[in-house]
């Protein structure tokens, strides 16, 4: 295996996908490795959400598509490694400091 385009950063964050859920292992700025029951196939196209909270700012939807490059089995559950093709952020709730 090549060497990395860009360094991975270790996660647990949710991911909503179209078809069920999954957990990150790590992210980068050109894609993602997660852990899934959905069962997906190389060079298949995947939309998926993740929403970062407790920013500053609020909490943080970003709207991800990207393509599967590689599956590995992982016990019952499937580890997919997917390429960026798109991500947008929205701010889905603003910081309120007023109580």
């Amino acid at each position: 295996m090549g060497a990395r385009r860009d360094e991975r950063f270790d996660s647990d964050l949710r991911i909503k996908l179209e078809r069920g859920d999954g957990l990150m292992r790590n992210v980068s700025a050109s894609g993602v490795f997660f852990v899934t029951d959905v069962d997906l196939k190389a060079g298949e196209s995947l939309r998926f959400t993740l929403e970062f909270s407790g920013l500053q700012i609020g909490v943080v939807s970003a709207r991800c598509e990207a393509r599967v490059v590689r599956v590995e089995s992982q016990g019952a559950l499937k580890g997919i490694g997917a390429a960026f093709e798109s991500i947008e952020f929205h701010r889905i709730a603003a910081h309120s400091s007023e109580v």
